[in-house]
């Protein structure tokens, strides 16, 4: 809820037929916990989802239901197993856990006032100890638009940094709360507190990602809107800036330029099918918005919880894991503990290799969206500066071995010159057999010196054996080891 009330700017008023609304919320799972994880969500009654249980198709969309048949045809044979690994065993993979919930709560506002009913809520293990929470949620039918956006700006506030954003209550009549992130880690997910990994629990922000301002939850919504509604690039901007109600409580629309307004259509929105229906993405939100009626409208709804929703999944998770990487190398260049050279290069490697794919759909449509998702995340401006990282971190890795090379060769032609010098035999006599101890009080200074070099020039021997040994276990230990 901004702290401004706009003046002398008229503002269309729509009758939402049908709204769905999905808010993501990204986080850090503790290191080696995933399996824990999965035993906990199971035994919560989290049901492992793949594509083989068609039982699946109607059980969390209220409603509606996702072809998992269609699903398969849609997407690039390479990314199937990322997005629907066949067990849970895929590291390289979005193991997802889904529970049906069905059940009503209630949201109320300084300006609003509503029911919604929690359909279901997935739980995502991704690859590199990253996690993703969904919550589906139904809005109940014919509010205002202003109303459903209202909705959306207030979820989506885990915890309110601002005056504004603190007056609500949520839950259900003899438990409510005052914050999302009491509600969500309270009331519906409670056990997940113990698998979130919170180093940077000194963050203003909630969460525990350091590197992503995770405040504010990410929503994946379909509006469905009465076929008469005349929608202008106005009302598609209030829906992607997320411009609900103002301090006043007047439906408000975040910008007063319509050449800004227009920069933005161009930029956000999808609109091969308008004036009938639009694809809104932004940094907030990915939206389907459409006036469409009868078969079409349940399929879009369809498209927005299947196979839309993994395409964005996918990316968001490019953006995530990508700013992860490049927060990693920060680190390293600080020189902060635990943060390994070598390491760092095999996630890097194992990313690109494995996981990071530009073209994900087989349909044009899905190409389309996609390439406005990609756009608006800066997923190719992250992954050519995670690129550059690469190259950085090779560069330091010759330079620090040619350091350690040079400096060995010193200490080895220092000690073959004087070992050549002394011939090395000026005091071996005295060792042979029994140590004639006596006879170290008598030797010359040239002698000692060839003593200290004999000597020092064996634990000097030593050390770098075992060190290279080390090195050895080390780099065996690091080529078995899985960093998904």
């Amino acid at each position: 809820m901004p702290n401004f009330k706009e003046q002398n700017q008229s503002v269309k008023e729509f009758t939402v037929e049908k709204a769905y609304l999905q808010f993501i919320f990204p986080f850090a799972l503790k290191k080696d916990c995933s399996n824990k994880l999965i035993q906990q969500l199971q035994q919560q009654g989290y049901e492992f989802f793949t594509l083989d249980n068609s039982h699946l198709q109607d059980k969390y969309y209220g409603d509606h239901t996702v072809s998992h048949y269609q699903m398969e045809k849609i997407f690039l044979p390479n990314i199937e197993p990322i997005i629907f690994p066949s067990d849970l065993t895929k590291k390289e993979g979005f193991r997802r856990f889904s529970k049906t919930f069905n059940q009503e709560y209630f949201l109320k506002g300084k300006y609003l006032q509503t029911t919604f009913q929690l359909l279901s809520i997935d739980i995502i293990i991704c690859p590199f100890q990253i996690g993703m929470m969904n919550i589906r949620v139904e809005l109940p039918d014919n509010m205002s638009y202003s109303e459903v956006i209202e909705f959306t700006d207030l979820f989506r506030v885990m915890e309110p940094l601002v005056e504004e954003d603190s007056d609500i209550q949520i839950g259900i009549k003899n438990q409510s709360y005052k914050m999302i992130k009491d509600f969500i880690f309270e009331s519906l997910c409670p056990f997940m507190k113990d698998f979130l990994d919170e180093k940077n629990a000194n963050s203003s922000y909630f969460g525990s990602l350091p590197f992503y301002i995770d405040e504010r939850l990410y929503v994946v919504g379909y509006i469905a809107l009465q076929e008469d509604s005349m929608l202008d690039v106005e009302e598609i901007y209030r829906l992607g800036s997320i411009s609900g109600f103002d301090n006043k409580g007047h439906p408000f629309t975040g910008a007063k330029n319509s050449a800004y307004m227009k920069r933005f259509y161009d930029n956000h929105v999808y609109d091969r099918w308008a004036d009938e229906t639009y694809y809104v993405v932004t940094d907030y939100t990915f939206s389907c918005m459409t006036k469409s009626q009868g078969e079409l409208t349940y399929m879009l709804a369809n498209q927005m919880f299947g196979q839309y929703y993994y395409s964005f999944l996918l990316f968001y998770y490019y953006r995530i894991a990508l700013m992860k990487l490049t927060y990693e190398q920060r680190k390293l260049h600080k020189g902060i503990k635990g943060i390994d050279v070598d390491n760092l290069i095999i996630q890097i490697t194992e990313f690109s290799a494995k996981i990071y794919n530009t073209e994900i759909n087989s349909r044009l449509a899905g190409k389309e969206i996609s390439n406005y998702v990609r756009k608006v995340l800066d997923i190719d401006k992250l992954f050519t500066q995670v690129n550059k990282t690469l190259n950085d971190l090779y560069k330091n890795e010759e330079r620090m071995t040619s350091k350690k090379h040079n400096y060995l060769l010193q200490i080895l032609t220092v000690y073959t010159v004087i070992s050549g010098i002394y011939g090395m035999n000026l005091v071996i006599h005295n060792w042979e057999g029994k140590i004639a101890w006596d006879k170290f009080s008598h030797y010359t200074i040239f002698e000692y010196i060839a003593l200290f070099v004999a000597l020092s020039g064996i634990i000097i021997s030593t050390g770098m054996a075992i060190q290279a040994v080390r090195s050895y276990i080390r780099a065996k230990k690091r080529s078995r080891k899985n960093y998904l």
